[in-house]
């Protein structure tokens, strides 16, 4: 059943047995394993079922460090289905090597290990539409050897990304939610405030934009936002709390990590290169019908052996003829704009950015020409790339410096205060990439492939990164409440039953895109909550 919270008469009491604030991808996991236990559930969303511009200001916040591509407005939408709306789709888990060894900076790493996430990893495949849970290479249908590079070094792995629709977690699973008798949606509803301690049953008090304000009563509370508004919550609680839940080794908010992402090198080949997986178009590979990626990354043998942070390698190639270059960007442009008729014609969904006929019409015409000589040309001629660009996406390592805080000044529309992200890779973050890169440098100049041709940044103390806009860490998982925020069942240390479901609790983040593993921690505590609170 879906609710407009900005009713103020004639809703249903809000007493439930479980209450899920955020209806992303981890809540309406939760949502939809809980749903047939008979517990009620009220899921709280921020938003309504479409993008909303004064509740998407909500996001907003100061940024410190390398603030150059972060935009905290836009990077988590608040409406049904939240960041899965403007998602990209990659996925992978996370791999044995994240959960086998604690970061070299000190801290804690998983409290459990890469088997134990395995099932739930399996069970998080549907929602995300995946196909079957197999990510090694050699159990697929092979492609041919001599489409990889490297492939006799036992030092270099070519990694498996699948290719999610993606799938829109509202879109998707709105009609569940509509139909179920034991949930309820409350849509344009805020939560401002969770009071809860060591034996009270929590309370969530939501407040609408309009001035809408409810108290939510339950057995358990789980905070299912992204990393920065649930840890905005919980900081802010605590504070009119007076309490300081999670927070017994100063961690909260602490440890918040991302993806660095940008270009580390070229690889330069010997001889031009027609053909490799990691730059076939996406739908040449698939597996159980779902289309692969495919990227470079080094072992984890060899990761442990030179004791490097984890990361992959998108090889992206590049021809050295202008012309051709330019040919071909204008096919690729013209290619886009009449997929994106195609899928408008048909009803389906063609992302966040604006759509206008007219434009992607006159765009289709203006690159017919090229699209035509450009498909010629690769077909009778079958060009050689001569280099290649290696595009980084990296762990980073667990830093205090690194966190969430509230601002002291500035408020939002609900009377919350702004969060404040600091956040900058660190140097050794950084040494560790162009370590990486001179590696596979050695390598290929071993093979012949060819010869690596470092980034030059200069003084950029980032080196050029950015943010893959991978929000993690800040209420961070251990066993113990000195050394994170929450327990190994997602439980915030120093609560009975408050929770979080999110890539907020994260302790490290090795290499991998986070979706996947925030839906499988998703189920996984599902299964902890039907054992404790299902009559």
């Amino acid at each position: 059943m879906f609710l407009d919270g900005r009713q103020r008469s004639d809703l249903p009491e809000t007493d439930y047995d479980i209450i899920i604030v955020g209806a992303g991808p981890a809540g309406i996991t939760l949502t939809q394993e809980l749903e047939s236990t008979g517990l009620r559930i009220a899921l709280l969303e921020s938003g309504g079922e479409e993008y909303d511009d004064a509740c998407q200001d909500l996001n907003d916040g100061r940024i410190e460090g390398n603030d150059d591509e972060y935009d905290l407005a836009s990077s988590r939408l608040r409406y049904l289905g939240g960041t899965s709306n403007h998602w990209g789709g990659h996925c992978t888990p996370l791999d044995p090597i994240d959960f086998a060894r604690a970061p070299a900076t000190g801290f804690s790493g998983w409290p459990f290990g890469h088997a134990d996430l395995a099932p739930y990893y399996e069970g998080a495949h549907p929602y995300c539409d995946l196909g079957r849970y197999e990510y090694a290479l050699d159990a697929l249908a092979p492609p041919d050897p001599d489409l990889r590079l490297l492939p006799d070094n036992p030092e270099v792995e070519t990694a498996i990304l699948r290719q999610s629709e993606p799938t829109r977690f509202g879109q998707k699973y709105r009609k569940a939610l509509a139909a179920s008798e034991t949930v309820h949606v409350w849509l344009w509803t805020n939560a401002v405030r969770v009071a809860t301690g060591p034996q009270d049953s929590p309370v969530v008090e939501t407040r609408t934009l309009d001035g809408v304000e409810r108290r939510f009563t339950g057995k358990a509370v789980v905070l299912a936002a992204g990393t920065i508004e649930a840890t905005r919550l919980l900081l802010w609680s605590n504070a009119r709390n007076g309490t300081r839940a999670g927070d017994a080794g100063d961690l909260l908010g602490r440890c918040y990590m991302d993806h660095p992402s940008g270009g580390a090198a070229f690889l330069h080949f010997s001889a031009p290169i027609a053909n490799a997986l990691y730059w076939s178009d996406i739908d040449t590979y698939a597996d159980d019908g779902v289309p692969l990626h495919f990227v470079w990354r080094l072992s984890d043998a060899a990761l442990e052996k030179r004791d490097l942070p984890n990361f992959h390698y998108f090889v992206i190639p590049f021809l050295d003829d202008d012309e051709t270059r330019a040919r071909r960007q204008a096919a690729d442009s013209g290619l886009a704009s009449l997929k994106r008729i195609g899928k408008w014609a048909l009803g389906r969904d063609i992302g966040a950015k604006p759509f206008s006929f007219g434009t992607e019409y006159c765009n289709v015409i203006e690159n017919t020409d090229e699209f035509v000589a450009d498909r010629t040309h690769r077909m009778l001629s079958r060009p050689g790339y001569n280099l290649a660009l290696l595009k980084y996406e990296a762990e980073q390592r667990p830093d205090r410096t690194n966190r969430i805080t509230l601002d002291p000044v500035e408020t939002d529309a609900l009377g919350m205060p702004r969060p404040v992200l600091t956040w900058s890779p660190s140097a050794d973050d950084m040494e560790a990439v162009r370590q990486s890169a001179m590696l596979f440098g050695q390598f290929a100049g071993a093979a012949g492939l060819g010869r690596i041709q470092l980034e030059d940044y200069g003084d950029d103390p980032y080196w050029g990164t950015t943010t893959a806009w991978h929000q993690l860490g800040a209420l961070r998982m251990a066993d113990s409440p000195t050394s994170g925020v929450v327990d190994r069942d997602c439980r915030v240390h120093g609560t009975q039953a408050l929770y979080v479901a999110s890539g907020a609790v994260f302790p490290t983040v090795g290499r991998a895109n986070p979706t996947l593993t925030i839906v499988a921690l998703s189920v996984r505590l599902a299964d902890h909550l039907k054992t404790r609170f299902q009559a």
